[in-house]
């Protein structure tokens, strides 16, 4: 049954080709005259942050600059940010680039006055300090952090580094802008761990949808199949616009709450790659792509049924009514084979991850749940993360 909710989204989306030029309006908008523009480490988004400052400076709003950001954002830098805000009494913060970089300008506009560390925010509770108004324009989608009230950070101030995940409804952009063309340079890498990013939210919250919500279940199946014919177009046209406006679209379909209002979430697969992109410095995306799989073999006994249908609508296998394990399977072995196909790892050993390490990254992924295990649809304790671990070595 759905449980109770209240779905409260003031967020603006703008969505098309050419949306950025009008981002000066944008800020305008929501106050602001002195901005923080915040973005990501790799030169290549240099030239697109030289016309947005070039936008924003024509509307007579001064900018102030902060780069490099890099995946699985860094405290040291958000505090930075936090105290260049202060030094300059800047009052808008607009992010231009990929997910890390949405939260890491999430946690300067929301924990700059905060009173404490955001760091400790508790779950979903109100920020009562002041929060400066906050747009991004989007430069790779995956993460849904443009349209969630969820930030992810990692301290790199600590050894071993930590990561957490903060959720807050003032989190929520003001405003976030998605031109599909800021996608078409994206490297092949980064597409595809984007687009397995898309499909792995998709597929968290399968597993937590009510018995009683097949149209829910259904949107989910489509948000899959879709990404899974949109990034093979992606990548090979890098340029296709219809592709990549799909894959812009179906990437905030699952966190936008529109979708999952009535579903108690609750991630396993995430939380069992937290600790190892906090510690490895992974991207998040490829290190989703190599855990899904043995996720699934693991616990497809957990819900049989439901494993049994995803297997069949999405990833292409034949249903066999007699065996439904082997059609489980099959399902996976092809998922892995997809993987594989648009330029991921399926294996830690692929990435440098070796097994002295698998106990150490489980006792962390339950350090950092609120409960002695992870996930909520499908729970996973300490043993399990373990034996998860080792067959995706």
């Amino acid at each position: 049954m759905l449980v109770d909710f209240v779905h409260h989204n003031t967020e603006k989306i703008i969505f098309g080709r050419g949306a950025e030029d009008g981002v000066a309006a944008e800020v305008a908008a929501c106050g602001g005259t002195r901005v923080l523009l915040h973005f990501d480490a790799g030169g290549f988004i240099l030239p697109l942050i030289a016309r947005i400052r070039a936008c924003l400076e024509a509307e007579g709003i001064e900018v102030f600059e902060l780069g490099g950001v890099v995946p699985n954002p860094k405290l040291s830098l958000m505090k930075e940010g936090c105290e260049l805000v202060r030094a300059h009494d800047i009052d808008f913060v607009l992010a231009v680039g990929g997910g890390s970089t949405m939260d890491s300008a999430k946690y300067i506009a929301c924990g700059t006055y905060y009173d404490g560390d955001i760091w400790n925010h508790p779950g979903f509770a109100p920020i009562a300090s002041r929060v400066l108004p906050h747009g991004v324009v989007v430069t790779m989608p995956g993460t849904g952090s443009d349209v969630s009230t969820a930030a992810v950070w990692r301290d790199d101030t600590v050894d071993p580094e930590r990561k957490t995940c903060v959720f807050a409804r003032e989190m929520r952009f003001d405003f976030a802008i998605i031109d599909p063309e800021l996608t078409f340079t994206l490297p092949p890498f980064q597409t595809a761990a984007g687009c397995f990013d898309i499909m792995s939210h998709a597929m968290e919250d399968y597993f937590c949808v009510p018995d009683d919500a097949e149209f829910i279940l259904s949107a989910y199946e489509g948000v899959i199949n879709q990404v899974m014919v949109g990034v093979k177009q992606a990548l090979a046209n890098p340029s296709d616009y219809t592709a990549r406006a799909n894959i812009c679209r179906v990437a905030y379909v699952p966190l936008d709450d529109s979708l999952s209002s009535g579903v108690a979430r609750g991630y396993c697969v995430h939380n069992l790659e937290k600790p190892m992109t906090g510690t490895f410095h992974r991207t998040h995306g490829e290190m989703l792509a190599i855990l899904f799989p043995s996720w699934m073999r693991y616990c497809m006994h957990m819900n049989l049924p439901l494993f049994t249908r995803l297997a069949v609508r999405c990833f292409g296998a034949k249903m066999d009514y007699a065996h439904p394990e082997a059609t489980v399977e099959e399902g996976v072995a092809n998922l892995e084979r997809f993987i594989a196909d648009i330029g991921l790892p399926t294996r830690l050993s692929q990435v440098g991850i070796g097994e002295d390490s698998f106990g150490p990254m489980a006792d962390l992924a339950i350090e950092q749940s609120v409960n002695d295990y992870i996930g909520r649809g499908i729970k996973l304790y300490r043993d399990d993360i373990v034996k998860v671990y080792e067959l995706a070595r």
